[in-house]
């Protein structure tokens, strides 16, 4: 007999691939507990790093935004291209490997394997490290230059954990539609924009390089007749590169590689949004209410002699500069600007009261407030001070006077609405500041502050003790 071959055995087969409509949102979550994020800012607000400030004047020179999609892996030489650079997430590491030091890094993502992406932190990178990020995210960089910034989310209460007057910046679900718009807010508006895919090379691996937490689950999207690997979170970060795009109508974008993404931007058409939905960041709660802000003004064009008193303070701020080295002076409340004219130096001036100084005072190694604090509306007081604290670098020097004024607001007020003896200013500053000095001239008193806690400002103070 003849032996029977036995029967074929047929693999069973494959299952077909889950498929995402590249024209329909996508339902994202958080990648952490919204309580945990929260405390995650908490954690970040309470060490001491600076905060981020916007650039005021829009730059005419380019900038790199390199993310870390698999297209990276054939357009990142022509990254060198570039003098102004942001990496993000796992850019950083492949960048710094192959010799491109990028000016800023971006980080947002809230787990602690960002750490692992960042790698070895280099001393010419500015970091830009959202509170969400994960404590040991700040560890890691500790040492190095470290900006703080703030992710503001239209849903969840808006990050109920900020505090007062910080800038809060908008953006999009991804790491690389933050840093579009951070360089907006740095005054970049040419944006050349690297590695932003939205897909992945295949269903196996999704980044330029390692990466140690790759998602497990790799979809199918066609876009323009063209199949990409991707996944809901990859795919919703695409459409709203776009949806950003329309928030910020100065940028100008180029994208390099071949992905998802540039396939989109290939159609992509501007649509118009209102000039007050296109913020894209957010400064709160309010200095001064508008009703004030006009009452102030009033008095500024119809009384010559009123805010022109911060000459005479000229002669301290000049021993102060000397002492401290600073490179930078702001006049915070400045009137009519009578300390800028008896400099023999430029300084920055703000007062929401004048027009065009009116704009939100930057951060200064010596911040003059002269005749000032007594003014402030008295449920605005801790927002103010809030907001010195964010502008004093160094040394602060402030003058308070703690009796009535002379002149009164057309509303009938006198317009020193704050009339308190010197140790309700000193509990009251002491909260927000390193009180160095207080010296009283009848009833002015005159104090030399420092941040808190107490760094280079601590031998300014002593210095101004003796």
């Amino acid at each position: 007999m003849t032996a029977q071959a036995p029967p074929e055995v047929q693999a069973p087969p494959e299952p077909a691939p889950k498929t995402l409509d590249a024209s329909k949102p996508q339902k994202v979550s958080y990648v952490i507990p919204l309580w945990l994020r929260d405390e995650q800012i908490k954690l970040a607000i309470e060490r001491n790093i600076p905060r981020i400030q916007p650039h005021y004047d829009l730059r005419t020179e380019p900038c790199a935004i390199v993310c870390y999609g698999p297209s990276l892996n054939d357009t990142w030489e022509k990254v060198k291209d570039f003098t102004h650079i942001f990496s993000c997430s796992g850019s950083h590491k492949f960048l710094v490997e192959r010799g491109i030091i990028p000016e800023f890094h971006v980080e947002v993502d809230p787990r602690a394997h960002k750490v692992e992406l960042i790698g070895s932190p280099h001393k010419d990178v500015t970091y830009l490290i959202a509170s969400t990020c994960h404590p040991k995210v700040f560890d890691h960089l500790a040492g190095f230059n470290v900006v703080l910034w703030h992710v503001f989310d239209n849903a969840e209460d808006g990050m109920r954990a900020l505090p007062p007057n910080e800038w809060a910046l908008t953006g999009g679900c991804g790491v690389g539609l933050r840093a579009m718009t951070v360089a907006r807010f740095f005054g970049f508006t040419e944006q050349h924009i690297f590695g932003m895919d939205g897909n992945q090379r295949s269903n196996v691996g999704k980044h330029a390089a390692f990466h140690p937490s790759q998602a497990k689950d790799a979809f199918l999207t066609e876009y323009m007749g063209k199949k990409y690997w991707t996944t809901p979170a990859f795919l919703e970060a695409a459409r709203m590169t776009f949806h950003e795009l329309n928030m910020m109508p100065d940028v100008k974008p180029t994208f390099y590689g071949e992905g998802l993404v540039q396939a989109m931007a290939k159609h992509y058409v501007p649509e118009p949004v209102a000039a007050e939905k296109r913020l894209i960041g957010f400064n709160k709660p309010e200095l001064i209410s508008p009703e004030f802000r006009e009452l102030n003004a009033r008095l500024h064009r119809e009384n010559l002699a009123y805010g022109v008193g911060g000459g005479k303070e000229a002669p301290t701020v000049l021993k102060l500069v000397e002492q401290t080295k600073a490179k930078s002076v702001l006049d915070y409340g400045c009137g009519k600007g009578y300390l800028a004219k008896s400099l023999p130096y430029p300084i920055w001036e703000y007062d929401p009261a004048i027009p065009n100084k009116d704009e939100s005072p930057r951060p200064a190694d010596l911040v003059v407030c002269s005749d000032v604090l007594e003014h402030i509306e008295p449920e605005k007081l801790q927002v103010v001070l809030d907001d010195l604290r964010r502008c004093v670098k160094q040394v602060g020097y402030f003058v308070v006077h703690t009796g009535p004024a002379e002149k009164k607001y057309a509303d009938g007020r006198n317009t020193h609405l704050i009339q308190k003896p010197k140790e309700w200013w000193e509990q009251t500053l002491s909260q927000f500041f390193q009180i160095g000095k207080i010296l009283e001239a009848g009833l002015e008193l005159h104090m030399v502050v420092g941040p808190k806690p107490l760094h280079a400002a601590g031998k300014v103070i002593e210095a101004v003790k003796s």
